[in-house]
């Protein structure tokens, strides 16, 4: 998807024709990115932030190495990714583009101090709390508190210390969430033209950034040292709740059936006229391990995660697999689409792009229950998250239902042993294609799902297992090479991210 840019700090996407309400600067210069109105650059962020996690080449590593995708016999094996040889250069471009969309959030605020910009605000504090997350989980130490002061003469911010970007996102959060409960009548509701997540709706972000903070505490309960320290955050905001059945957070500027205008993923594959891109559907196959668990699990989702083969049946590759072991293109099940059908996949034009989905919140919280963060029934919780998802998916309740009443441990809750290797795996299964940092997160996290296949190419470096974090940007070294060296030589295999115990 092509962006259009007035100003390297603004950098507002044109989507669609109902986004000329977001670029109307009858208000203010749209050359002073100092003096853009909060509610047209607000929507351009939200935008641009769901393109980023939506956008199949910003985290392809994540589906190919965890089993969920493979790639076709028709192309050569990508050897970086096989042979978990990363270099600077490989995916530089999300690192570059959260911080443009970072800064526009940072001015948002700077122009948010009157009385009725509370709540754009609170909403610019939350979504950058979102972006750091996942800076941190990808690169650990990265520019924080030196970030986005251009005006102040710092071009070359310093690194900061991981962790404490963790502690700090919990303060930001609870700020944020502060801002809008005691709002006054003063504050300026939020619009469907300038929030095009939740439309105005406060109730939803508060959910939102408590679910953010949750997901951001979680991370950290395998330390042992944390654990008085999440304890006592989650009690702070447990009131206000959690994203729940059909509060997902997805974002949808007026997307169109035009080309640059489309949602992000689907214009990965397909264009305008409904033609199929080479370099995407032909080049993108289905994991084996995904498609065997959930032929093993009677999962119903299975042709809308993916497509029969040839032979009308679900195969997928082990990804890395040398040339002459590959399975045939005709005999792997491309990535799930039907024309028109908006639960596959690759999806429709306009489908929503999703932000924070109703069904990873509610994993969350199942497993936050199963752990004693949280009160509540992970039981319950767990069968919503699965639910949720086959809803997602085109699917129906009665389906999600015969699949939980399975009598099987990798299904139903009641008679695993493991449950929150249920938990997670389950989850793992439901993000394909929708959320792939959080799949990273988990996997390092936890080490589930249990069964993964990783690349057999025999010239793979390290462990056997992938890298455990990203390489700094060789855009990062180019221009801000002091700081980054500062941090020291960097390891994917054995730096792990701080919140990373096993």
């Amino acid at each position: 998807m092509k962006k259009i840019i007035l100003t390297l700090l603004v950098a507002v996407t044109l989507l669609g024709s109902s986004c000329e309400n977001f670029l109307s600067v009858n208000e203010k210069n749209p050359n002073n990115p100092s003096e853009v109105a909060p509610k047209l650059m607000l929507p351009a962020a939200m935008n641009n932030i769901a393109y980023e996690i939506s956008y199949p080449r910003r985290f392809e590593f994540v589906y190919l190495w965890h089993g969920l995708w493979s790639i076709s016999a028709g192309y050569s094996q990508p050897q970086n990714l096989c042979q978990y040889k990363l270099l600077n250069s490989d995916y530089q471009a999300g690192f570059r583009e959260m911080y443009l969309w970072g800064n526009n959030l940072t001015t948002i605020e700077k122009n948010s101090t009157a009385a009725k910009d509370v709540y754009y605000l609170a909403v610019s504090k939350i979504l950058k709390a979102y972006i750091f997350q996942y800076l941190v989980d990808c690169y650990g130490d990265v520019p924080y508190t030196e970030a986005f002061k251009a005006e102040e003469g710092i071009l070359k911010p310093k690194y900061d210390d991981q962790e404490a970007i963790y502690t700090d996102l919990v303060v930001k959060l609870n700020e944020a969430i502060a801002l809008i409960q005691n709002a006054t009548t003063e504050a300026e509701a939020l619009t469907t033209a300038s929030d095009i997540i939740y439309h105005g709706n406060m109730d939803l972000w508060l959910k939102f950034a408590n679910t953010l903070k949750l997901r951001i505490l979680v991370q950290q309960c395998t330390m042992p040292t944390k654990a008085a320290y999440i304890t006592t955050e989650i009690a702070n905001t447990a009131s206000i709740g959690y994203i729940g059945a059909g509060e997902g957070a997805l974002s949808n500027p007026g997307y169109v059936v035009s080309d640059t205008k489309m949602n992000p993923f689907y214009e990965y594959f397909y264009n305008a006229a409904g033609s199929s891109k080479s370099d995407g559907v032909t080049y993108y196959f289905a994991g084996k391990d995904a498609v065997d668990f959930m032929k093993t699990t009677n999962d119903s989702r299975i042709g809308m995660f993916f497509q029969t083969n040839s032979s009308g049946a679900y195969a997928g590759n082990i990804f890395g697999t040398l040339p002459a072991g590959l399975t045939p293109a005709a005999g792997t099940s491309k990535l799930g689409y039907s024309a028109g059908v908006v639960g596959t996949m690759i999806g429709t034009p306009t489908k929503s792009s999703p932000v924070f989905t109703d069904f990873e919140a509610l994993f969350l919280q199942a497993e936050a229950v199963q752990r004693g963060l949280i009160t509540g029934d992970a039981k319950a919780l767990y069968e919503s998250a699965v639910t949720r998802s086959f809803l997602y998916m085109g699917k129906t309740s009665g389906d999600a239902a015969d699949f939980l009443s399975q009598e099987t441990a990798s299904v139903n809750y009641t008679a695993s042993s493991d449950k929150l290797g249920l938990i997670l795996t389950q989850k793992w299964v439901a993000l394909n294609g929708i959320s792939p940092i959080t799949i990273w997160d988990d996997y390092r996290k936890t080490g589930y799902p249990n069964f993964l296949h990783w690349s057999v190419d025999p010239a793979k470096v390290g462990p056997g297992t992938p890298p455990v974090r990203l390489d700094y940007p060789q855009d990062e070294l180019n221009v801000n090479n002091t700081n980054v060296t500062a941090v020291g030589t960097i390891n994917v295999f054995t730096d792990k991210i701080f919140w990373q115990t096993r």
